[in-house]
């Protein structure tokens, strides 16, 4: 049985620093794939806004342009 209150040896305290320095790197594992995680599905809907925006840049263009063309024929007197 483990005597609790007896002085521990150096032996006993390398093995509880190995212990912990073991449950550290588990928990940075883990840290690092939440994180891992988190950066992958976020660049997906930064990639699709961005898609998004430069979809709606063009029709956008598109809509200029035809008012341009609209614009234009008015302000044209008719030719005879």
């Amino acid at each position: 049985m483990d005597d609790r209150n007896a002085p521990a040896t150096k032996g006993d305290i390398a093995d509880s620093e190995d212990r912990v320095m073991e449950r550290l790197r588990d928990i940075e594992t883990k840290l690092l794939n939440a994180f891992y995680g988190y950066a992958k599905s976020n660049d997906k809907r930064v990639l699709e806004t961005e898609g998004n925006e430069a979809v709606l840049r063009s029709r956008l263009a598109t809509l200029e342009t035809r008012l341009t063309d609209v614009e234009h024929r008015l302000n044209m007197p008719p030719q005879q």
